[in-house]
C-alpha cells in the first residue's frame, strides 16, 4: 500500500509537472514569438533611418517629387528590403505617394490602411502621448548647433486582412535647410506583410513546427497565440504544432514507474536533469532571439544594431589602455550593377565571399560587421596609422581578386575603403562613423578601388559647403544677389551695342563669393530659379535707364528644364514695362544636351514673346552644328577659349573664321567674348564679328558706372 501510495504520488506529481511544463513551454513560446515580432519591427524602424534621415528625401517629399519617391522609396525599398507597401504622408497626414504590389498607385489607396494606423501616426506626431508605444527617438545633429529628433514606431497590424509589420517614420534632413525646424514632418509608412515565408522562417528559428496564420478553430495538436496590436485591435492567430514536452516525458517514464518503484530515484534524477535542460533551452532560445536581432541574416556578421552596441565599449577600452581603435568602412564599388546584371542571388554570393575574405584577414578581438547592404565596417584594436593604412591597402587588393559565384561565373569587384583612428580622429561613435564615410566618399570621388584616410579638411570642406549653402539661402531670401554689367561694343570698339547682366554676391561674413562657386551651388540646391528671377528683375529695372541698349541675361539649364522660363520672363517684362525686343536670353549648349524637346519649347516661347535668344560659349561643349539650324538662334557668342589663343602657337583663327562664316550664313549676330588685346580686336574685326566684349573695353560695372561709360560711348541706336 505504501508502495502503491508512493507510486500514485509520483504519477500524480508527474501529471501535474507535465501539465505545468507544457504551460511554461507554451508561455515561453508565446513570449518568444511576441518578442521576435517586436524586435523585427524595431529593426525595420532602425533600418529605415538610412532613407528617412536624409536631406534629399526631406526636400523631395516636401516638393513632392513623384519620380524621386518612386525610385528611392517605392522601387528601392520594395526590391532591396522587401517591403510590400510604401506611403508618404504630408505634414497634415494627407497621403502624397503610394506604392503597392510593385507599382505606383493613387495616394487615395492609403485610406483603408490609414484608418488602422491612426494611433501609430499620432504616437510619432506627439511623442510621449502614448507611453506604451515604443517610439524610437534618434537625435540628428544638423552641424550648425541645431538638431532634430527622428522618430519611428513599429507594430504588427492586420492590414487589408493581412498581418503585417507597419513602420511609421518621420522624414528629416541630416544637414541644415531653410525650413528644417519649421515645417510639419512628412512621414514614411512602410508595410512588410508577415506572409508564409516569413512565418516559416520565424518558426524554424525558434523550433516551432509548422508555424502558420490560421482562421477559425485551432487544429488539433496545435498551440496558438492571438496577436493584438498596440491599440488593442486583433491582428490574427498564429498556430504551431504542439510538442507538449511534459506529456512526452510522462509517456516515456510511466512504463518504467509501473515496472518498479525502485526506479523512482533514477527517474527523479532524470526529472531534475531534464528540468534543468528545459530551463537552459528556454534561456538559450531567448538569447538566440537577441542574437538574431543583432546579426545580419545573410553573412552571419554583426549588423548595425550590434555594431552600435559594441562600438562605444571598444572605444572606451582603447582609451582606458591608451591604445587605439582603427575603424575601416569598406564599400563595394558599383555593387548595384552586379545585382542588376547578374541577379540578386549572384549579389548575395558576392557579399558572402567578401565577408569570408574579411573575416579570414582578421583575428579576435577585431570585429567584422555589415551595417549596410554593400557596406562592411571593421573595428581593429591596436593599430597605428601605418598599420591601418597597410590594412586598407590589403583589403583593396584582397577584394580585387575575382569571385567565383558558381556556374562558371566569375565576378570582378573593387572596393573603396575609408578609415580613421580613435581616439585621435574622434572618440564618439557617430563622429567616427561620419568621418570614415567622408573618407569613403572621397575614395569613390577619386574613382574607387583605393583606401583613403580621414583628414580634418574633409570635415572643414563639408562645414564650409554647408555654411556657404546656408548663407546663400539667406542671401536669396533677402534679395542680396545683385547685378553688374559688362558692355558689349560694336567691332569699331567705340559704340555700345548691348550690355550683359552678371550675378554677383558679397556675404557680410564670407566676403565676395565668385560666381563659378555660388551659381553651381544654387543649381544644386534648387535656388537658381529665384536667384535668376532676381537678377532678371534688377537688369530690366536698370535697363529702363539706358534707351536703345539691349540687355543680355543668362539662364541655366535648371531654369529651362525644371521651371517655365517663358512664364517668368513674360511676367517680368509686363511688370517692368521693358521692351521685349531689347532683351536677350543667353543659354549654353548644356541646356540643349539635357532635353532637346523641352529646350526647343522654351526657346520658341521666348521668341514668341519678342525676346532674342543667344547661344552662349559656343565651342566650349559639344558644339553640335545641328543646334544652330534646329533652334534658330538670334546671336552666337564665341567662347573666350578661342579668343585667348589668337596670336599663340595654338592660334585658332582658322576655326574662328569658320564659326564666323557659319554664323553669318545663318544671319546671326556674332559676338566674341573675352577680348583683352588690340591684336585680338583686329583679327576679330577682320573676320567680320559684329560685337566685341571683354576687359579690353571694360570690366563688369555697377549700374551707375555703366551709365557713365555709356555717356562716353555712343549707343549704336544713337549713332544711327
Amino acid at each position: 500500500m505504501l508502495a502503491a501510495a508512493a507510486l500514485f504520488v509520483v504519477l500524480a506529481s508527474l501529471v501535474i509537472g507535465g501539465r505545468e511544463t507544457n504551460d511554461i513551454a507554451l508561455a515561453r513560446q508565446r513570449e518568444t514569438i511576441s518578442h521576435a515580432l517586436t524586435q523585427h519591427g524595431l529593426a525595420l524602424a532602425r533600418e529605415l533611418r538610412v532613407q528617412t534621415v536624409w536631406t534629399e528625401a526631406f526636400e523631395k517629399t516636401q516638393a513632392p517629387d513623384q519620380a524621386w519617391m518612386h525610385a528611392f522609396y517605392g522601387v528601392f525599398l520594395s526590391k532591396l528590403f522587401g517591403y510590400d507597401d510604401i506611403y508618404v504622408l504630408s505634414g497634415d497626414d494627407t497621403p502624397v505617394y503610394a506604392f503597392v504590389a510593385g507599382h505606383d498607385v493613387p495616394p487615395a489607396a492609403y485610406a483603408p490602411i490609414g484608418a488602422k494606423i491612426k494611433d501609430l501616426v499620432a504616437a510619432v506626431r506627439k511623442p510621449g502621448s502614448a507611453p506604451n508605444y515604443d517610439v524610437v527617438d534618434t537625435d540628428v545633429p544638423l552641424g550648425n548647433g541645431q538638431s532634430l529628433q527622428h522618430l519611428a514606431v513599429a507594430d504588427v497590424r492586420n492590414v487589408l486582412k493581412t498581418p503585417a509589420t507597419v513602420i511609421v517614420s518621420t522624414i528629416v534632413p541630416d544637414r541644415p535647410t531653410a525650413d528644417a525646424l519649421d515645417v510639419p514632418r512628412y512621414l514614411l509608412v512602410a508595410v512588410e506583410n508577415l506572409d508564409a515565408r516569413l512565418t516559416k522562417k520565424l518558426g524554424a528559428a525558434f523550433t516551432l513546427g509548422d508555424l502558420q496564420w490560421i482562421t477559425g478553430k485551432v487544429p488539433p495538436g496545435y498551440s496558438s497565440l492571438k496577436l493584438a496590436a498596440l491599440d488593442g485591435a486583433n491582428v490574427g492567430t498564429l498556430a504551431w504544432r504542439n510538442a507538449q514536452p511534459g506529456w512526452q516525458f510522462v509517456r516515456h517514464v510511466a512504463v518504467g514507474l509501473t515496472i518498479s518503484l525502485l526506479l523512482l530515484v533514477v527517474l527523479a534524477a532524470f526529472l531534475m536533469r531534464w528540468g534543468r535542460q528545459q530551463a537552459r533551452q528556454l534561456v538559450e532560445s531567448e538569447a538566440d532571439a537577441q542574437h538574431a536581432a543583432k546579426t545580419d541574416a545573410l553573412t552571419g556578421l554583426m549588423n548595425r544594431v550590434g555594431l552600435s552596441e559594441s562600438f562605444p565599449g571598444l572605444i572606451e577600452k582603447a582609451k582606458a589602455s591608451t591604445s587605439t581603435l582603427a575603424i575601416l568602412s569598406v564599400d563595394l564599388d558599383r555593387f548595384k550593377e552586379i545585382n542588376d546584371g547578374f541577379g540578386h542571388a549572384c549579389g548575395d554570393a558576392v557579399l558572402l565571399a567578401v565577408s569570408r575574405r574579411l573575416k579570414a584577414l582578421l583575428e579576435p578581438p577585431s570585429l567584422v560587421t555589415r551595417p549596410g547592404n554593400d557596406e562592411f565596417m571593421l573595428l581593429v584594436p591596436g593599430l597605428d596609422r601605418d598599420g591601418v593604412m597597410e590594412l586598407a591597402d590589403r583589403i583593396v587588393m584582397l577584394l580585387a581578386e575575382p569571385i567565383d559565384v558558381g556556374g562558371g561565373t566569375r565576378v570582378m569587384v573593387t572596393a573603396s575603403v575609408g578609415y580613421a583612428l580613435a581616439p585621435a580622429d574622434g572618440d564618439r561613435t557617430d563622429d567616427l562613423v561620419r568621418r570614415v564615410e567622408l573618407a569613403v566618399a572621397k575614395a569613390k570621388e577619386d574613382g574607387g578601388g583605393a583606401g583613403v584616410a580621414f583628414a580634418p579638411e574633409m570635415d572643414l570642406e563639408l562645414f564650409r559647403r554647408r555654411a556657404l549653402e546656408n548663407a546663400l539661402r539667406k542671401a536669396v531670401a533677402a534679395g542680396d544677389i545683385y547685378a553688374v554689367y559688362q558692355p558689349i561694343l560694336d567691332s569699331s570698339g567705340t559704340r555700345v551695342a548691348a550690355v550683359e547682366a552678371l550675378a554677383r554676391w558679397s556675404d557680410p561674413l564670407l566676403g565676395p563669393i565668385a560666381p563659378d562657386l555660388f551659381i553651381p551651388l544654387a543649381e544644386e540646391t534648387g535656388l537658381i530659379p529665384e536667384l535668376g528671377k532676381q537678377v532678371l528683375r534688377r537688369a530690366l529695372a536698370d535697363g529702363m535707364e539706358w534707351p536703345g541698349i539691349d540687355i543680355a541675361v543668362n539662364v541655366s539649364a535648371a531654369q529651362i528644364h525644371h521651371g517655365d522660363i517663358v512664364e517668368v520672363v513674360g511676367e517680368e517684362l509686363r511688370a517692368s514695362g521693358f521692351p521685349a525686343h531689347r532683351l536677350e536670353i543667353e543659354i549654353t549648349e548644356s541646356v540643349l544636351l539635357a532635353d532637346e524637346k523641352r529646350a526647343n519649347e522654351q526657346i520658341s516661347g521666348l521668341r514668341n514673346l519678342g525676346v532674342k535668344v543667344a547661344l552662349d560659349d559656343f565651342g566650349s561643349g559639344y558644339s553640335s552644328l545641328q543646334y544652330l539650324y534646329k533652334f534658330g538662334f538670334d546671336k552666337l557668342k564665341i567662347d573666350r577659349g578661342f579668343i585667348k589663343s589668337l596670336g599663340t602657337p595654338d592660334d585658332s583663327s582658322v576655326i574662328l573664321a569658320s564659326i564666323v562664316k557659319l554664323g553669318l550664313g545663318l544671319r546671326m549676330t556674332i559676338t566674341a567674348e573675352g577680348v583683352e588685346t588690340p591684336e585680338q580686336l583686329r583679327v576679330l574685326r577682320d573676320l567680320g564679328c559684329h560685337q566685341i566684349q571683354g576687359y579690353l573695353f571694360s570690366r563688369p560695372l555697377s549700374a551707375g558706372q555703366f551709365t557713365l561709360f555709356l555717356a562716353a560711348h555712343r549707343p549704336i541706336a544713337a549713332a544711327g
